[in-house]
């Protein structure tokens, strides 16, 4: 495949940002093919904007166009994602899926599944991920730079909404709609952050706070805690009701901490010994362990972040380069998200795997107690 014509579903928000990017040439070997938009002032906007793209009505018709186009760049409601990823597997088209990849990590299973057996390609925008101070921190954990690492602390309120947001479109924000709020919704990305650096946890505790800021019915503030079996310990608090917020990673090791600024700012506390050695060598009772503060060079990939998601994709297809962001990432995140979830319904620490179907069934016994609510 020497270019790859793609149709971005869903002409919201994003979808305009997609179009606007492909359009522009920003993504080597990839063009804009057509766009699927379902109402008519989107579908007279893009006429306008991109005369020469075709426009599809809904999913039905994209995916009966035959071979007018190679991949799906799916963004639309996050109920819809499964169902029109499962579209494009049946047609033989790569998918491109914004996040989160469904509403639950056993829908989610099935899709990457069935992809994995047709031989369609399916990649995450998790484009957080390509934040340079990200890049740069997970090549150093990765590469022992912390030595054994103990625990992580991330405060990440950053996602302040007020009511204008929660009532600007009547999925958002709800069981029924959305299936979750700032969990399935803004914190995918941090999720996936997470488990990228330290992969998955065996176990979780949450506190998550339902409509503490807004009158939802769905999560606006959480704090959770991750259990892993080699006794690391993980705490990771966010919220969509504070002002101003903070995006703060703090992670230890026996060779000192590491702390990650916005994603951009990388601090070195680099400890004279390891924390094992000093044990071994000191004989004070108080014995101070110095360590030294220095700055660690970080990649800078400010405002590419979207753009190299993008090219990563279009280079798998073209060359076979590995993907930044497979499918199966999606459904750890979405793992994550739901044990969070089942922790809190229950009152009681989750560990992973847990029971897909009892949370599907809550998941749908929220949904039903909120329509009646309405």
């Amino acid at each position: 495949m020497n270019t790859v014509r793609a149709v971005i579903i869903g002409y919201g928000g994003m979808g305009k940002k997609y179009a606007r990017m492909l359009a522009a040439g920003e993504v080597n070997g990839m063009v804009l093919a057509g766009i699927c938009c379902r109402n008519a002032n989107g579908q007279e906007e893009i006429k306008n904007l991109y005369p020469d793209v075709k426009i599809y009505d809904d999913a039905d018709a994209v995916f009966a166009s035959g071979d007018g186009f190679d991949a799906a760049v799916i963004v639309t409601p996050h109920d819809t994602h499964v169902p029109i990823g499962m579209m494009a597997v049946q047609a033989g088209k790569h998918i491109l899926m914004d996040k989160p990849l469904g509403i639950s990590a056993k829908e989610a299973q099935m899709l990457v599944t069935e992809a994995k057996k047709s031989g369609i390609r399916l990649g995450m925008i998790f484009n957080t991920r390509m934040k340079g101070g990200f890049l740069s921190a997970g090549e150093f954990l990765k590469g022992g730079g912390l030595g054994k690492i103990t625990r992580a602390v991330w405060v990440c309120n950053t996602w302040y909404r007020t009511s204008v947001y929660h009532s600007s479109a009547a999925w958002r924000s709800t069981w029924s709609g959305e299936h979750g709020g700032l969990l399935i919704n803004q914190c995918q990305h941090y999720l996936d952050i997470w488990q990228w650096l330290f992969g998955m946890p065996d176990e979780v505790y949450a506190s998550i706070d339902y409509g503490k800021y807004n009158s939802i019915a769905v999560d606006d503030s959480f704090d959770l805690q991750f259990f892993y079996k080699n006794g690391f310990r993980g705490t990771l608090i966010s919220s969509t009701g504070e002002n101003p917020g903070t995006n703060r990673l703090e992670v230890w090791g026996s060779k000192g901490r590491l702390t990650i600024s916005d994603g951009t700012e990388l601090i070195f506390d680099e400890n004279a010994v390891t924390t094992e050695e000093f044990d071994r060598i000191n004989k004070d009772p108080f014995g101070k362990l110095e360590y030294i503060r220095r700055p660690l060079a970080a990649k800078n990939h400010e405002g590419q972040e979207y753009s190299m998601i993008f090219q990563n994709f279009s280079d798998h297809l073209r060359s076979g380069e590995a993907l930044m962001a497979p499918g199966e990432d999606g459904i750890c995140t979405l793992m994550m998200a739901n044990g969070a979830y089942l922790s809190s319904w229950l009152e009681k620490k989750i560990s992973y795997p847990f029971d897909q179907d009892l949370y599907e069934k809550l998941l749908a016994q929220h949904a039903e107690n909120e329509k009646a609510l309405t």
